[in-house]
């Protein structure tokens, strides 16, 4: 038997967990007993061959031991984990009196899945409750039909009603009848099933066996709204419709001025003021506003506003200020000030509109009650909008395990500060060393794990450590095995799986996050990344501006955004995102980086030199300075752009696009020994970063053209086909074909590939300015494409 699939192997979709017992799929987990699961090793041992009963008898009960209905027993108990069917199998085959043989090829899982699924929580699926029940059941399937049916047929009474001159009445007998309709719809759907043709009562006797969810969502919908014309009807007659009050429809609008609108379920939270403005003081002021704002946003029927709202504003803002920025009904403010080794809070609720105050308390206690202090404004805050809440409102308190130790807390908040800044060679050390003397107080603290592993990720794509990667591994595994119920885990996690060219499980992680948090803006920009990189265009720019909305002042929400514009060659968009960040954070050295590679490739060469140039001034990273050095390149200023290449390969000597463009900059300068040795050393440095993500498109297509030059023609083909197959719509594939194309002599091919290049995106400025394209300028092709800008 191999040993190795104890620890856990897959089964086409599921993960078999045979020391836990456990197998698990997307929709849940299904209890493995002990005999079947040895059972089911013995097959995986001898995949695709006939294992005798005799044989199954003798190795999973022992000589003379058992018996042939205990082994049938087993195989009924396995192929009920499988979700598998005798009559039409996919795992476990019956051979009559021959014995057992497994159809899938076992495939041995790795170790953080296993660790993932080992640590969620064990839910049989027939367990899973009442959410599982509602999609077996297709009551979800039948209310988002008779949603999307509703708003349809509300907009064709909106558009043609009046037109038409139908009797106002008729109108809103119609949206009644639609509204009264869905809880109908909802209790046919939980309550009916189609049988062969027929609508019967659910009973669930048989739960595997597949029902035609579709006829009975369209039997649901039409009973419904049979049933809500009738009761509809009856309504009307008995008791009437509401009738539009004429008199106040005629009022104009010269009157009162309209008040600013608001959720009446709504609040703010204020950063708080540190009064005695030390260090220690401001970690406890901020902290203590982001985590009221983390658990008043897990009360029910309360909208909170974002952290990145409410700090736009100052300590003590006026309620008018409050009303007319954040639009909420309530808000709370207060101050922090530490004395020796008391910590003294005020906090007070206010209604934004009146000005008045609803809640003013004070707090003078120990340091370490810190945690203690969080709850108990927290529980205060909730227990005075009572009155505005629905009155079964509870609070959602953190899982157990949630508060650390203060002191490591602490570090962490500071670790928390540096990741939080624009990722660079200094802001990467600093945030991993706040992490690790977090974790020397507290070993067991499950967020500063998570911090650690974002750091690492983030550290690779700057520093370029391949090492790093290892490290943000063992990081996240850690996270996940202290305490699966953080968002923050599943965030770092998905991360991880992102960089690493496993999409599949950054998907589901990133999900899992959402699940805990449905507000976690990092997890939703990752779970749009990951659209993007499978094509799912579309998809992906819909999540992006879901984290716009629940974070409109949190500058990396347009930064992502805008770097999404950026690859699917929608620039000047881009542009217009990466401007939003610097309105946010004026000294934002990412945001002028991005802005000008944006303005670069839109072709406005001067306003993008202007926003590199602002960014060194702040603070000298490689990006700048490579980008700088391009801006030179296409100016045809080579010595200018190997001075400011040479400034970035000394900032980033791990990044082999920086060596690369230097490469290209030395060679039009006429030192080709020393270009040749920058692309050697830009080879090296690609090719061990595909080895950490293989299916990296962007290092992919860079490794293509460093082969190109390096005389490598074929591999370079290789690795541009690849990189078309990853990523099709970004147009710099086409355009570095195009390179590969001229340098192989093939000026036809080349235009071709450019013609294609420009239809995604691709800006024609830079195309007339790349020295490369010159054999091109007198080719017909190339000559219409110039002509076509000259004409925009």
């Amino acid at each position: 038997m191999n040993e190795h699939l104890k620890e856990g192997f897959r089964l086409g979709d599921l993960l078999v967990l045979p020391l836990r017992g456990q197998v698990a799929s997307q929709h849940g987990t299904r209890h493995l007993p002990p005999k079947a699961a040895e059972v089911l090793l013995c097959l995986a041992s001898e995949p695709g061959e006939i294992v005798s009963r005799t044989e199954l008898l003798r190795k999973v009960w022992g000589d003379g031991q058992g018996s042939h209905e205990a082994l049938s027993h087993a195989v009924s108990a396995l192929r009920y984990a499988l979700d598998d069917h005798p009559d039409n199998p996919r795992f476990i085959q019956t051979n009559p009196r021959r014995g057992y043989r497994l159809l899938v090829e076992p495939r041995l899982a790795d170790a953080l899945e296993c660790q993932e699924a080992l640590t969620a929580p064990d839910v049989p699926l027939e367990q899973q409750g009442f959410f599982s029940e509602l999609k077996r059941r297709g009551v979800l399937e039948t209310g988002l039909a008779y949603v999307v049916f509703g708003w349809l047929i509300m907009q064709v009474v909106d558009v043609t009603f009046d037109k038409l001159l139908v009797p106002q009445w008729l109108g809103t007998f119609v949206i009644v009848l639609i509204i009264a309709g869905f809880p109908i719809a909802l209790v046919l759907a939980w309550f009916i099933e189609i049988v062969e043709g027929r609508a019967v009562l659910d009973r669930r006797q048989n739960p595997r066996t597949t029902k035609s969810v579709v006829s009975r969502t369209y039997v649901a919908i039409i009973g419904a709204l049979l049933l809500a014309t009738a009761g509809v009807y009856s309504f009307d007659y008995f008791v009437g419709l509401p009738v539009a009050d004429t008199q106040s429809a005629s009022t104009g609008q010269g009157g009162l001025a309209l008040e600013t609108p608001v959720d009446a379920n709504s609040i703010a939270v204020l950063p708080f003021l540190n009064i005695d403005g030390s260090e220690e003081s401001r970690i406890f002021a901020e902290g203590l506003a982001e985590d009221l704002i983390n658990r008043l946003a897990k009360v029910p029927s309360l909208r909170v506003s974002s952290r990145s709202d409410s700090f736009s504003l100052p300590p003590g803002a006026g309620s008018e200020d409050v009303l007319q920025r954040l639009r909420v009904s309530y808000y709370l403010e207060g101050s922090v000030r530490l004395i020796a080794n008391r910590l003294r809070v005020v906090i007070q609720l206010i209604h934004s509109r009146e000005g008045f105050h609803l809640l003013s308390r004070s707090f003078d206690r120990d340091r370490s009650e810190f945690f203690e202090i969080q709850d108990e404004i927290a529980g205060l805050t909730v227990a005075s909008l009572r009155v505005a809440l629905p009155p079964d409102t509870q609070m959602i308190l953190d899982p157990p395990g949630a508060s650390p130790n203060l002191d490591a807390y602490l570090l962490y908040r500071r670790g928390m500060d540096a990741l939080q800044q624009p990722v660079t060679n200094e802001s990467i050390p600093e945030a991993l060393n706040w992490f690790s003397e977090a974790l020397a107080v507290d070993p067991e603290y499950a967020a500063a794990y998570a911090g650690m592993c974002t750091s690492y990720v983030s550290g690779f794509d700057v520093i370029g450590k391949a090492e790093y990667i290892n490290e943000a591994e063992r990081s996240c595994a850690a996270a996940l095995m202290r305490n699966p119920n953080l968002d923050i885990v599943h965030t770092a996690l998905g991360d991880l799986y992102f960089r690493t060219g496993r999409h599949s499980q950054a998907e589901r992680a990133y999900e899992r996050a959402l699940a805990i948090n449905v507000n976690n803006v990092d997890a939703l920009t990752g779970l749009a990344g990951v659209y993007h990189r499978d094509q799912r265009v579309e998809l992906a720019e819909e999540k992006y501006r879901q984290a716009i909305g629940l974070q409109p002042g949190n500058w990396r929400t347009y930064d992502t955004f805008g770097t999404f514009l950026y690859n699917s060659g929608r620039y000047e968009e881009a542009a217009e995102n990466y401007r939003q960040v610097l309105s946010l954070d004026g000294r934002n050295i990412q945001g002028y980086g991005n802005l000008g590679a944006a303005l670069m490739l839109s072709g406005n060469f001067a306003e993008a030199a202007t926003a590199f140039k602002r960014s060194i001034e702040i603070q000298p990273r490689a990006d700048a300075y490579s980008n700088l050095g391009l801006i030179h390149y296409y100016l045809g200023q080579m010595d200018d752009s190997v001075i400011a290449h040479r400034q970035a390969v000394a900032l980033a000597p791990n990044d082999h696009l920086s060596w690369a463009n230097l490469g290209d900059a030395l060679s039009f300068a006429e030192q080709i020994d020393e270009a040749l040795a920058a692309f050697r050393k830009a080879e090296s440095l690609a090719e061990r970063k595909l080895s950490v993500n293989s299916m990296d498109a962007e290092t992919l297509i860079d490794l293509a053209w460093i082969r190109a030059v390096l005389d490598s023609p074929l591999e370079a083909g290789e690795l541009i086909s690849r990189a078309e197959t990853i990523a099709p719509a970004n147009p710099y594939v086409r355009f570095v074909s195009a390179l590969i194309a001229v340098r192989s002599g093939d000026n036809q091919k080349a235009v071709s590939a450019l013609e294609v290049a420009v239809a995604s995106g691709y800006p024609l400025e830079l195309l007339m300015a790349e020295p490369h394209l010159s054999s091109l300028h007198e080719h017909p092709g190339f000559m219409a494409l110039e002509q076509s800008r000259k004409r925009k």
